[in-house]
């Protein structure tokens, strides 16, 4: 995919970003860097995550950038755990197939959301990418969430993307494999979304794993068993949950519930703690999603934060309903605002909001 020059932001020279702004969050440097990287922009991110008790880059995050980097020929300044100011200067895209490790825990869901944004500009039809890390761990979208929900999404705006956990890997050893397989989209622009409201349910599921350690307290069939519950007394519909048990480095469990409706599908996860019951999982997973389904929102909060820069690169206008606004999505507005041409309409519309992305000003549609 081919980003159209009128689609780009004019200004002179590399893209400024503060990356205290907003939410103030990693997300800031991994959209920023990626954007750089598609659009061949460069740009310096400076402050990042000034406020938080660790300020500057975390494993995730250099990852993350080594990885747009080996994507795009980038130049970057230091990429090191603390850093608090990074410049990322990219060259084209290219095809070449990607191997990241964490080293860590660290995200392998938020490194996939760097690489497959800018990854739709790769040259050829496909290419793969192998990152290790956590597939689940608190505080980032469990790569359950990326398969199922998001990947889904992207599928009806063209974009296909193959996604296979080989190894799980909880929080706080890692260990997680994941292989993606990404086709790239022919021709300039996405396809466009229509989501202003959710359309009538016509399917539940789930997934609910553990570490095989789990298994003879039976961890996983008991979040199945609670969660099938929660989701058949509200959507009137059976539900269909696997269960899932395999070797891990840490002792762990989640569980990702989703609902299918006539136009997308909805997602919540949640993630087993010590002291908390496989019960509780479930039903803290049941009670998100079901906040999303009341508020007849066409897409959960996370995938509305996720897709924001998706609809910034679709050939018309992209309309989507989240049941609330967050700030991590107005955050996420505002650094794509700077690399592209593009304008974030949000209107309250009953319980849910709407979020349409249409060209800025000047811009061709």
């Amino acid at each position: 995919m081919h980003v159209p020059a009128h689609r780009l932001r004019i200004g002179e020279g590399r893209v400024e970003i503060d990356g205290s702004q907003g939410e103030g969050g990693g997300q800031i440097v991994r959209t920023a860097c990626a954007l750089s990287a598609l659009t061949g922009v460069s740009c310096r991110v400076s402050h990042i995550r000034a406020r938080r008790s660790r300020p500057g880059l975390r494993a995730q995050h250099c990852a993350a950038l080594k990885g747009l980097a080996s994507l795009c020929g980038a130049q970057t300044s230091r990429l090191r755990v603390g850093e608090t100011e990074v410049i990322f200067d990219p060259g084209p895209l290219r095809t070449t197939d990607v191997e990241i490790d964490t080293g860590t825990a660290g995200s392998i869901g938020l490194v996939l959301q760097s690489l497959l944004l800018a990854g739709i500009g790769v040259p050829g039809e496909s290419w793969r990418a192998v990152v290790r890390g956590g597939t689940d761990v608190p505080g980032a979208p469990s790569c359950d969430y990326i398969q199922h929900i998001k990947l889904a999404l992207l599928a009806k705006m063209g974009y296909r993307v193959s996604l296979r956990i080989v190894r799980r890997g909880y929080f706080p050893k890692g260990g997680g494999i994941v292989h993606a397989e990404i086709e790239t989209p022919g021709g300039e622009m996405l396809e466009p979304l229509h989501l202003p409201e959710a359309t009538e349910t016509i399917a539940s599921s789930g997934l609910s794993h553990a570490s095989s350690e789990l298994a003879e307290r039976m961890v996983a069939e008991r979040q199945r068993k609670q969660a099938i519950k929660g989701l058949t007394d509200f959507l009137h519909i059976p539900s269909k949950i696997g269960v899932e048990y395999g070797p891990a480095d840490s002792k762990g469990s989640g569980l990702l519930v989703w609902a299918t409706t006539e136009d997308s599908v909805i997602g919540a996860s949640s993630l087993g703690q010590s002291k908390r019951q496989a019960e509780e999982v479930a039903g803290y997973a049941v009670e998100r999603l079901l906040k999303t389904y009341h508020a007849r929102a066409a897409v959960d909060p996370w995938l509305g934060d996720q897709i924001l820069p998706y609809m910034a690169l679709s050939r018309h206008p992209s309309v989507v309903s989240v049941p609330f606004l967050t700030r991590h999505m107005q955050t996420n507005m505002w650094v794509i605002q700077r690399f592209l041409n593009v304008r974030f309409y949000c209107e309250q519309e009953g319980q849910r909001v709407r979020i349409e992305c249409g060209p800025g000003e000047g811009a061709r549609a």
